[in-house]
């Protein structure tokens, strides 16, 4: 996005990785004159994200909720503290539902005393959510049930936003499925995960971060940079459901689509959905004789 034009602002917990993300951002930026600001500050927290974005001076056009992942939260359900639930509820869920309900109300309340434009703005609030909310996998529980709130969350925030869009804005809510790719907390989830989920998702052989390791990743899995274009020149369809272009996330959102709505005409959701309703049914078959 900044290597297309965009003023930026980034918010975490975290400053250090605030400095970092911001300096990788001016590197790929068009030209100096687009703004990339920091901001410190705990999205999790309803107050925090109301008065943080309240305060910045620029109105946003797009708001991406990026923060979640699992980095010390897999295992099983009789092995996690309470606490772990907590914990991935408020990375993965309420750091998404507390911005943007901040920006809609703003967006709603700026469209209410704006004037008509000659064509409607596009406003969107695009989730990072992720292929363990459309599968079910041992290990990935707490993270698994956040992520599944988090796509509720925007499944139905899709419906709501339809009584906004109007002359002077058109709202777009869109969620992207992330499959596995080679991130820094990818490869912390390594040190603690299950056997039995390494072998479900085919990390079995790869324990942690030593060259070893991310060579055998390498091998099976993307890094973040060969991804990251992928989703963002998805993300330009407007569909609701947003994936990379490998074949394993497809056919695991064609087969839990739900009452969400199919990308573009349908066409390849149904598709993939009706060859995996065929395998089930061999897989059923021989169970059912």
């Amino acid at each position: 996005m900044a290597g297309q034009g965009a003023h930026i602002t980034i918010f975490s917990r975290k400053q250090k990785l605030l400095d970092e993300a911001r300096s990788e951002i001016i590197a790929v930026r068009q030209d100096d004159s687009q703004k990339i600001t920091a901001v410190a500050g705990d999205m999790g927290i309803a107050a925090n994200a109301h008065s943080l974005l309240a305060s910045q001076s620029q109105m946003p056009d797009i708001l991406y909720c990026v923060a979640g992942g699992t980095p010390t939260e897999c295992g099983f359900l009789v092995d996690l503290e309470p606490e772990t639930f907590e914990r991935c509820m408020v990375n993965n869920y309420y750091s998404s539902v507390y911005p943007a309900q901040a920006v809609l109300r703003r967006w709603v309340e700026d469209d209410a005393n704006a004037e008509i434009p000659p064509c409607p703005r596009t406003r969107k609030i695009i989730f990072v959510n992720s292929s363990a909310s459309l599968i079910p996998t041992p290990g990935y529980l707490a993270y698994s049930a956040a992520k599944a709130a988090q796509r509720a969350l925007a499944d139905t925030m899709r419906l709501e936003a339809m009584r906004y869009s109007g002359p002077q804005s058109t709202y777009v809510v869109q969620c992207i499925f992330a499959h596995n790719f080679i991130t820094p907390t990818f490869l912390e989830e390594q040190k603690s995960k299950p056997s039995l989920t390494k072998r479900i998702e085919g990390t079995e052989a790869i324990g942690g971060g030593s060259a070893a390791d991310i060579s055998a990743l390498e091998s099976r899995f993307p890094h973040a940079h060969k991804i990251a274009p992928e989703i963002v020149a998805a993300v330009a369809s407007n569909d609701f459901a947003v994936l990379d272009k490998r074949l394993e996330p497809q056919i695991l959102w064609a087969n839990m689509i739900g009452t969400s709505p199919r990308r573009g005409w349908g066409i390849v959701d149904c598709l993939f959905a009706f060859l995996m309703f065929l395998e089930a049914m061999d897989r059923q078959w021989p169970l059912c004789t």
